[in-house]
């Protein structure tokens, strides 16, 4: 039995050699001609919108940022009627806070690397023009 499981074993081994050997020059002649076709056509990316998308979404966190911001502060000035219960809330809502503010510098982030690239984008289009 164990034989057998060897046999099988090594003949697996040897045709994944081998297929892993064979033909891999037309595999890399084929990468080849995908990559300049690849460089001649340029998918299009919306870069100013997906900007614009991310602004939003940053303002529409920091608003959210706000109402539980106002919400902690509820908590912190009525601690008084809530016991445990309040402790427990305010520290809930010091973690939203947290999580929405910094989700909202993310999306920032997003919006100002887009609008870096669309500017790069932009400028290296003006220039190809300008060489045809």
């Amino acid at each position: 039995m164990q034989r057998e499981i060897r046999k099988f074993v090594a003949a697996i081994s040897t045709l994944g050699l081998l297929a892993g050997c064979s033909e891999t020059g037309a595999i890399e002649a084929k990468k080849d001609d995908t990559s300049v076709s690849a460089q001649n056509i340029r998918p299009f990316v919306d870069h100013d919108g997906l900007a614009r998308r991310y602004e939003n979404r940053a303002r529409t966190l920091l608003k959210i940022a706000a109402e539980h911001e106002k919400r902690l502060q509820y908590y912190e000035d009525k601690s008084y009627r809530y016991g445990r219960h309040g402790q427990d809330s305010q520290a809930n809502a010091i973690a939203l806070v947290q999580k929405y503010k910094r989700a909202a510098e993310k999306a920032a982030e997003s919006a100002f690397h887009h609008r870096m690239v669309s500017q790069l984008a932009k400028r290296d289009y003006i220039a190809s023009r300008a060489s045809h």
